[in-house]
């Protein structure tokens, strides 16, 4: 457990996920827009629509981990944002003869779907 000292507030660390101790973690929220442009070019209006938030994490495997692409979660543990869906995109095993396995997983989470 580590000792923060200084400024309060602050966070250190992360949770594993399962089957996986993560070393990294990224979310980012996103938003697609629709601009209307006047004749001469400039954006006069706008819409925002279908947020998503793309999700990527790393880790070393603690035994078995089966999610696959394809795969759709209700929750990790390190994620900021909750609700909807989580697709799992794309899942990465790495070996080596030095080293532990290691995964690396990207998803997206529709937050709008039930």
């Amino acid at each position: 457990m580590a000792t923060t000292i200084g400024t309060s507030g602050l966070s250190f660390g992360m949770s594993a996920e399962s089957g996986i101790l993560v070393s990294n973690f990224s979310e980012t929220r996103n938003i697609e827009k629709a601009e209307i442009r006047s004749a001469s070019g400039d954006v006069v209006a706008l819409a925002l629509f279908n947020q998503t938030d793309a999700l990527s994490f790393s880790g070393t495997i603690t035994g078995t981990y089966a999610t696959t692409a394809g795969a759709v979660l209700t929750t990790l543990a390190n994620a900021t944002s909750t609700g909807g869906k989580i697709v799992v995109e794309s899942v990465a095993f790495s070996k080596s003869p030095d080293a532990f396995v290691t995964v690396d997983v990207s998803a997206t989470r529709y937050p709008n779907m039930s």
